[in-house]
């Protein structure tokens, strides 16, 4: 959620050898300790124009998780404009 940069399993099974459970494996940010912190750290990247964080909230929004209201055409809307940002997910 942190950076939203996607992580090989190789990576992470690294990242546990090494004792980074709590943290991302890519840029070591602690995890967010509950939904509300979450979504803050998802709207940050947002709000910097990060592709993938946009992708994510639209996933957030179509699926109706982390506290957020199921919202379909909020949902489109967002994985448009990560479309044009350059999301290949989107």
């Amino acid at each position: 959620v942190c950076c939203m940069k996607r992580v090989c399993n190789g990576c992470l099974l690294e990242a546990r050898r090494r004792g980074i459970y709590n943290s991302c494996p890519f840029c070591r940010t602690h995890r967010p300790s509950d939904v509300a912190s979450a979504v803050a750290m998802i709207l940050k990247r947002v709000d910097k124009g990060d592709a993938d964080a946009i992708k994510h909230l639209g996933d957030r929004y179509y699926h109706g998780r982390q506290g957020l209201a199921k919202d379909v055409p909020r949902a489109i809307e967002l994985w448009t404009e990560a479309a044009e940002l350059g999301s290949l997910d989107a």
